[in-house]
């Protein structure tokens, strides 16, 4: 019977893959508007922050995200 290998998640990937924000609307649109100040990520760069997510047991993001 063959065994099945479980490759383990990186969970230290936020250390090679630094966070990023999306781009804020321009100041002009924020002085007179009340809504969110950033832009929407796009998809491939949304995807490759929430790869970042720890999901070891560890509080960091509880007081700060990485």
């Amino acid at each position: 019977m063959t065994e099945k290998v479980i490759k383990a998640k990186d969970v230290f990937r936020f250390l090679s893959e630094s966070r990023e924000d999306p781009q804020k609307k321009a100041i002009e649109t924020r002085q007179t508007e009340f809504v969110e100040i950033y832009e929407q990520y796009e998809q491939p760069k949304a995807a490759v922050q929430s790869e970042r997510c720890l999901e070891c047991g560890n509080p960091y993001c509880e007081w700060k995200c990485p």
